[in-house]
């Protein structure tokens, strides 16, 4: 039995271990929370025809490519990919008129379909961009099942921005229908936006 001596210092030892959690909580919190990520917006412009069913829509195309680009990387770099989207999130942002886009924003994405009168009306918007000192323009192409008009009409568009605009594009790919070859094509085009994220800036750090 112990001695009664000892009973208070017994009681004042139980009742420390009942309130310890208070402790162990503030001193396990670190002194400053984790900022929220900062997105990355990403500007895209729509050259696609509303009339092709066959085809799909393009906000489905957009969010599934978002996805792709915050998806966690595999390469070797992993550790500082983590480090580097822990800093902000990728999120394409359809915008109906050019004039709407930030001046001098570091990358525009152009959305086509792969037909000769939507690549004319893509090389309409690639003017409007010019003039707006873009960074960088990446095109994508809506190309159903007919990747070979999409490989064309990259081709025409390329060398009529460049011959006529000086205004070298990034391609990005083309989109097929869903099926055995999407999954690489998404993964394709995040690929090159990511192995151009050390040009991109936040949009409002661009805006300031």
């Amino acid at each position: 039995m112990l001695n009664p001596a000892w009973q208070p210092a017994q009681e004042h030892a139980e009742r420390l271990v009942h309130i310890s959690h208070h402790f162990l909580s503030e001193s396990n919190t670190p002194p400053h929370a984790p900022a929220a990520a900062d997105p990355m917006q990403i500007p895209v412009l729509l050259a696609v025809a509303p009339d092709m069913p066959e085809r799909q829509d393009p906000g489905y195309l957009l969010r599934a490519l978002s996805r792709q680009l915050n998806l966690p990387s595999t390469a070797a770099s992993e550790h500082t990919e983590r480090t580097e989207r822990a800093e902000r999130d990728w999120h394409l942002q359809p915008w109906a008129h050019s004039s709407e886009i930030a001046p001098a924003s570091p990358l525009v994405v152009l959305m086509i379909d792969a037909t000769l009168d939507m690549t004319r009306v893509a090389y309409g918007l690639l003017k409007q961009i010019k003039q707006r000192q873009i960074g960088t323009v990446g095109v994508i192409f809506r190309a159903g099942d007919d990747l070979a008009a999409a490989r064309r009409c990259y081709r025409r568009l390329a060398v009529g921005a460049l011959q006529f605009l000086n205004l070298p594009l990034v391609n990005l790919g083309w989109l097929p229908n869903p099926g055995p070859h999407f999954a690489a094509s998404l993964s394709h085009a995040a690929q090159v936006i990511h192995s151009q994220r050390r040009e991109f800036v936040p949009a409002k750090e661009a805006m300031q």
